[in-house]
C-alpha cells in the first residue's frame, strides 16, 4: 500500500488530501500539543519547494532558507508506508546535508551546533495528526515535515534523527517510544560529554547505550520534556525493532483497541 500525504500550498491539487495514505502507525497518539516559535513563508524555485524558517535560540535569532527537492517530496508522500521507510529516508536523504549547513552556520562546536539542530526541530510547529491531516495517525517523512512545517512527536524525531546522521554529526540514530510519546536516539559514546545531562536517560540496544534526545523541547541531550515525565520504554526502532517492555506494550495495545485506534498498531505488523 502507497501513502498520499497533504501537498503544500502550491501543490494542493488532490481532491482526497490524506485519505489514500496507508497509515504509518506507532503507538504515539493524544499527546498535548508544543507551541513553537517558528514562522515560515513559502516561495518557488524550479525544481524544489523553499521554506524559510525563523529559528530562535537563547543566543542567537536567525532565519534558515531550506530547500527541498521536489522528487523527494513526491517520491515521500509515494513510499510504502512504515517506520522503518521513514527513519531509513530520514538517514539517507542528501537533501539534509545542506539543511544542517544552514542551521549550524553560526555555529563554532559541535555542542553549539547540536543544540541548534535541537532547537530548530523544536521550533516547528506542533500539531496532532488529527489537526493536521484528520486522520488518527500519520508518520511524516523529513521533506514532508519541512514542506509542511507542522509535526507531532514522531515526525519531528524522525526529522532530527535524519538530521543528526547527517555531516558534521554522522550519529548512528533511531527512535524510542515510551507510551504517548516518540524520540530520538543517538549512542552515548558519539556525544560531547558536555552535551548530555548528568545521568541522561538511556536505553542499551543490542549492546550499545543510547541516550534519548528530545525534539518537542529544548532540553539537555538526556531529559524528558517536562510534560512526559520518565515513563517507561516500550519499543525502539535502531535498524531492527527491538521491545524493551512487553507487559506495558500490551497494556497500550489494549487501549488502543478499546479506543478503536487499530491504525496505531499496524507498524508493529
Amino acid at each position: 500500500m502507497s501513502h498520499q500525504h497533504g501537498p503544500s500550498q502550491e501543490e494542493n491539487s488532490e481532491t482526497d488530501r490524506y485519505g489514500r495514505r496507508g497509515v504509518l502507525a506507532t503507538l504515539v497518539t493524544g499527546m498535548g500539543a508544543v507551541a513553537g516559535c517558528v514562522s515560515r513563508t513559502q516561495e518557488q524555485s524550479r525544481g524544489n519547494i523553499v521554506r524559510q524558517y525563523s529559528v530562535r535560540t537563547p543566543r542567537v535569532k536567525e532565519d534558515v532558507r531550506v530547500t527541498i527537492p521536489r522528487t523527494v517530496y513526491r517520491t515521500a508522500r509515494e513510499e510504502k508506508a512504515a517506520i522503518s521507510n521513514a527513519v531509513t529516508a530520514a538517514q539517507k536523504n542528501e537533501f539534509l546535508d545542506g539543511v544542517v549547513r544552514r542551521i549550524i552556520d553560526s555555529s563554532s562546536s559541535i555542542p553549539q551546533a547540536l543544540h541548534a539542530v535541537q532547537s530548530f526541530v523544536d521550533t516547528i510547529d506542533y500539531a496532532t495528526d488529527r489537526e493536521s491531516t484528520g486522520t488518527t495517525e500519520y508518520v511524516r517523512y523529513p521533506s514532508e515535515t519541512l514542506v509542511d512545517g507542522e509535526g507531532d512527536c514522531d515526525d519531528k524525531a524522525v526529522l532530527l534523527a535524519g538530521l543528526l546522521s547527517r555531516p558534521p554529526f554522522n550519529y548512528k540514530t533511531g527512535l524510542v517510544f515510551p507510551p504517548n510519546h516518540c524520540a530520538t536516539l543517538v549512542p552515548r559514546s558519539e556525544l560531547p560529554a558536555q552535551s548530555v545531562s548528568v545521568d541522561p536517560l538511556r536505553v542499551t540496544v543490542n549492546g550499545t547505550e543510547f541516550v534519548y534526545i528530545e525534539s518537542v523541547a529544548d532540553v539537555p541531550l538526556g531529559r524528558w520534556a517536562e510534560d512526559y515525565g520518565e515513563n517507561p520504554i516500550l519499543a525502539t526502532y535502531v535498524g531492527f525493532w527491538q521491545i524493551h517492555n512487553m507487559g506495558e506494550l500490551l497494556a497500550s495495545a489494549e487501549r488502543a483497541l478499546d479506543g478503536d485506534l487499530l491504525s496505531t498498531l499496524r507498524a508493529y505488523t
